[in-house]
């Protein structure tokens, strides 16, 4: 991966924010564990990265059904949920976060501020979007946005995946994503330049301020 563009961080001090364009989800998962274990030593600070994952893939959480993913051999990950996709058409944010609030390890308010910034984001792009009574993000009874998140001592990863355009549906017709019928699933019909905008404001207003890296250090080679 020597030559993957990906931003090192340990000089800073302020909160991060990255646009990493595309990667691969195995390698990325290997990044996500090392910038975790960076934070728990207090070497980096808040981190959040915003990607693509191309090649399309296929990953479940903790609570998988294999009932909704017959014949395929998803990645298996700590985070919670069940099967997803995850591909073209699709931009990812995963907030790498000490997610402690006034002393206090607070993993339900942290998934609702991430919900409220997926929210406003949505809001800020000219569509009402709204937290359903199944998992995710919802717009207009399809859902747009997928949650899943997992927790390391007190720190965050994995994160959140909003589709973007229509093209991504077609890796969900394969599974039952989150036990849902593939024909829930629904796409903000926007470009990926202005869905990262919005989300770097809500973001911002969610969290607080961001310094923005632009991709170009190299970090070592990863599995």
């Amino acid at each position: 991966m020597s030559q993957q563009k990906v931003a090192i961080v340990s000089s800073y001090t302020t909160r991060l924010s990255v646009d990493l364009g595309t990667i691969e989800y195995n390698k990325c998962l290997a990044l996500q564990r090392m910038l975790v274990a960076r934070r728990k030593s207090g070497i980096i600070p808040d981190t959040l990265m915003f990607l693509d994952h191309s090649p399309g893939v296929y990953t479940i959480g903790r609570k998988a059904d294999p009932a909704n993913f017959p014949k395929l051999d998803p990645i298996r990950t700590e985070r919670g949920g069940d099967i997803t996709y995850h591909g073209d058409g699709q931009l990812v944010a995963y907030p790498i976060f000490d997610i402690r609030s006034s002393g206090k390890l607070d993993v339900r308010n942290f998934v609702h501020r991430i919900e409220a910034v997926a929210i406003n984001a949505i809001k800020d792009l000219g569509k009402t979007a709204y937290v359903g009574e199944e998992p995710g993000i919802w717009v207009d009874e399809k859902k747009v946005a997928s949650i899943g998140m997992a927790i390391d001592g007190y720190v965050s990863y994995h994160g959140i995946a909003f589709n973007h355009s229509p093209v991504v549906l077609d890796g969900f017709r394969k599974i039952r994503p989150c036990g849902l019928d593939p024909s829930s699933m629904g796409y903000l019909d926007v470009s990926r330049t202005d869905l990262l905008q919005a989300l770097e404001g809500a973001f911002t207003n969610e969290f607080g301020p961001f310094t923005e890296i632009v991709p170009g250090f190299v970090i070592p080679d990863l599995p």
